[in-house]
């Protein structure tokens, strides 16, 4: 459903949907939308947005938690 393709920088890893892989997202976009639509109306508009604003704090500090363990594993060592 994903295919690798080239990239002029062979760092990348270039990605791109297949046909299939294309079918199977426009088939899952409306499902996608009714699914959230219908969480939408359970919770409200003021408990979705609150839900939108812890999830992306605990994103926010998760990245940034792993950003500063990384840093410390390539500070040399002082003896």
């Amino acid at each position: 459903m994903i295919e690798r393709m080239p990239h002029p920088d062979g760092r990348v890893k270039a990605m791109r949907l297949t046909r299939k892989g294309r079918r199977v997202l426009d088939v899952a976009r409306p499902l996608w939308a009714h699914a959230q639509d219908k969480v939408l109306g359970e919770l409200g508009t003021s408990a979705w947005n609150d839900a939108q604003r812890r999830l992306a704090r605990l994103l926010h500090v998760a990245v940034e938690k792993r950003r500063l363990r990384r840093d410390r594993m390539r500070k040399p060592v002082r003896a």
